[in-house]
């Protein structure tokens, strides 16, 4: 049995991605600990302004649609690939909400339908019974190892709905690891295309002289160009409720891995 305490403390990690390569990124890896269950404790809830504020941000975004500017293709090439590297994002953050809404949804009737994560994660190491868990942290994830036959056996209440949410719990980690590591290297990378939009757009004037394509090639890029502008703040919102959930997860994941 290990102690958990080590596994999901705060450690400083060397992970440093260029701005300029978006896709790039690690990850350090720390020891594998153990546990079993402990009761529900109280957790703190946002202040109810800034919580309907913050919930206004996310029903803001969106997924994005650039216009295709066939007159300089680099630009062109330039405007979907960001577009891409948002939409990606952003599918992963609908998809991590979606996974964390159906997590706490198995602990609706324990928790008087107002599904805490802290005490969704005290309930599932208390239905995990004696089972043996090991947790393995890495850059904002930590990953339940289990034996499936064991926690099956030892577990309260019907098997298959445990391990349904034992696979959630790693799926939401991964999520959260993924958009927490491609956030701000999207956001730089649409940051050092809109430190160049003057440049673009002349490049567009310089490829039609003679004005034959009319304005249709300059409004494309000026509408594309706005919706990036958008963008920047657009992540910072969806890395701001990761990283949330994220830290309620780390803190609330103890009971899942100390001794009893």
């Amino acid at each position: 049995m290990g102690n958990i305490c080590d596994c999901l403390n705060e450690k400083k990690y060397s992970d440093n991605p260029s701005p300029r390569t978006p896709l790039l990124a690690g990850s350090s890896h720390a020891p594998t600990l153990t546990r079993q269950p402990s009761p529900i404790g109280q957790s703190a809830r946002l202040n109810k302004v800034e919580k309907q504020d913050f919930e206004s941000s996310l029903d803001a975004i969106h997924q994005i649609k650039l216009s295709k500017v066939s007159t300089v293709s680099s630009l062109d090439k330039t405007f979907q690939d960001h577009g891409k590297l948002y939409n990606d994002l952003y599918t992963n953050f609908i998809e991590l909400r979606k996974s964390l809404n159906t997590f706490k949804s198995f602990f609706e009737a324990e928790t008087s339908g107002i599904p805490i994560i802290s005490d969704c994660l005290t309930l599932l190491a208390k239905r995990c019974g004696q089972a043996k868990l090991s947790g393995n942290r890495t850059k904002n994830c930590v990953l339940i190892s289990y034996d499936r036959r064991e926690v099956s056996q030892q577990c309260q209440g019907p098997p298959e709905d445990v391990i349904e949410i034992i696979e959630l719990y790693n799926k939401i980690n991964k999520l959260i690891k993924n958009i927490l590591e491609k956030s701000p290297q999207v956001r730089s990378s649409i940051t050092l295309v809109l430190e160049e939009e003057q440049k673009l757009k002349r490049e567009v004037t310089k490829a039609d002289p003679d004005g034959k394509l009319g304005p249709e090639p300059l409004k494309l890029t000026s509408e594309n160009f706005q919706k990036l502008h958008k963008l920047p703040e657009y992540i910072n919102t969806i890395e701001k409720y990761t990283s949330k959930t994220c830290k309620e997860i780390l803190n609330g994941s103890k009971p899942l891995f100390e001794d009893v």
